[in-house]
């Protein structure tokens, strides 16, 4: 028989302060099957925290910045009818005659 993997566990309230989300997204990773959790009776869910510190994913913020401002002074004008539509789709104002 295999030996248990031994992990590092912690509440759900410790997960999400590694991970700096609510409490409440760290039971959805646990439901998802995206974190292991292990459930005592009734007792709290005890998360592998570093499976939930390997969710958090840091993006390169000014480099991001910097690919949205790019396409955003890419992008051509709308025309008055493209406008139009895209008002029409939101619902956003009543189809001019």
């Amino acid at each position: 028989m295999p030996e248990e993997v031994r992990r590092n566990l912690g509440s759900i309230k410790q997960g999400a302060a590694i991970a700096d989300v609510e409490p409440s997204t760290v039971r959805n990773w646990v439901h998802q099957g995206l974190i292991y959790a292990r459930r005592v009776g009734n007792g709290p869910y005890r998360v592998d925290l570093d499976e939930v510190a390997a969710m958090v994913v840091e993006y390169p913020r000014a480099q991001v910045d910097a690919a949205i401002r790019e396409l955003v002074e890419g992008a051509p004008e709308f025309s008055a009818k493209q406008i139009n539509q895209i008002r029409l789709l939101l619902h956003a104002v009543p189809a001019e005659t």
